[in-house]
């Protein structure tokens, strides 16, 4: 549990303030990084710019009940279609790295395994490309600018009878209880959608407090970091599942495919053992103290 802060919380003017102002600079990231993009390509680019488009749509989520109705549904399904398509090079990336490893190495860069993987990379780049230069970013801009503008006094009187402050509290706590609910579950081996459902859980509340940190002026770095331990070991699971999809759709030799599928298995199995030991060690509580 962490102690309640000895500062007064910001007055309802300051927050609402800060809400808009980091609102629209999510937005404004995201467009950014899609410009970077277009001219880069570069892999550390497209992961920023889908890293982005989560933060920006986790802020979105946050302000949804509080911004007008016309046009948010379209830039929510239209950011989150961004954030798909980005994944597609991702997973390619992170299975050239793990098949790749010093510990892996009776996948050469000769194997069927490595080359199908990087004959794969121009493809998905194509579609990013795509999937960029078609994303309707003037029209889309208009649509966040009257949302950020609409995140008011008038609009919370409007949509909720309590204040903002309470209702940032009560969004924390209904995310803390999914993942409450989701954690002992989640350390049996055979269950991976609960680990699935988990991670994006975690994901969530992680994206919540560096939203809050800011526009309530709080310090919750050792928290969000404990969250990033559990969001990466997870992430590192749900990657496994995402590279034997992969193989799934490979034509590889048999003796290959043997190969890969054990590598994976011992991965997921040193993986589960390291979450168990996270979750013993380092129990997650709920904060956000009022």
């Amino acid at each position: 549990m962490f102690p309640k802060p000895e500062r007064l919380w910001p007055d309802t003017a300051t927050i609402l303030e800060r809400s808009r102002g980091v609102f629209f600079a999510q937005w404004e990231e995201l467009l950014r990084l899609r410009r970077v993009v277009i001219k880069t390509s570069s892999p550390e680019d497209i992961h920023d710019l889908r890293i982005a488009s989560r933060r920006f749509r986790a802020a979105l989520e946050l302000f949804y009940p509080f911004v007008a109705k016309c046009h948010k549904n379209e830039l929510r399904r239209k950011v989150q279609k961004l954030t798909r398509v980005l994944g597609g090079q991702r997973n390619i990336d992170e299975a050239l790295l793990f098949f790749q490893a010093p510990s892996r190495a009776d996948h050469s860069a000769d194997s069927v395994l490595i080359k199908t993987l990087s004959s794969m990379r121009p493809l998905e780049l194509k579609r990013i490309k795509n999937m960029l230069t078609s994303f309707d970013h003037r029209n889309l801009d208009k649509m966040a600018r009257k949302m950020v503008a609409g995140v008011n006094e008038t609009s919370i009187a409007e949509r909720s009878s309590i204040t903002l402050l309470s209702y940032f509290s009560d969004v924390s706590i209904r995310q803390y209880m999914s993942i409450h609910q989701l954690l002992a579950g989640a350390t049996r081996p055979e269950n991976f959608s609960s680990r699935h459902a988990l991670r994006i859980a975690i994901k969530k509340w992680r994206y919540f407090f560096e939203i809050i940190a800011k526009i309530l002026d709080r310090d919750y770095s050792i928290f969000l970091e404990q969250l990033k331990e559990y969001q990466s070991v997870l992430g590192r699971m749900n990657d496994i599942i995402e590279f034997e999809t992969l193989l799934r759709n490979m034509n590889l030799p048999k003796g290959e495919l043997e190969r890969a599928k054990a590598a994976l298995k011992t991965e997921e199995t040193l993986l589960l053992d390291s979450f168990v030991e996270l979750v013993e060690r380092k129990p997650l509580t709920y904060t956000f103290l009022i």
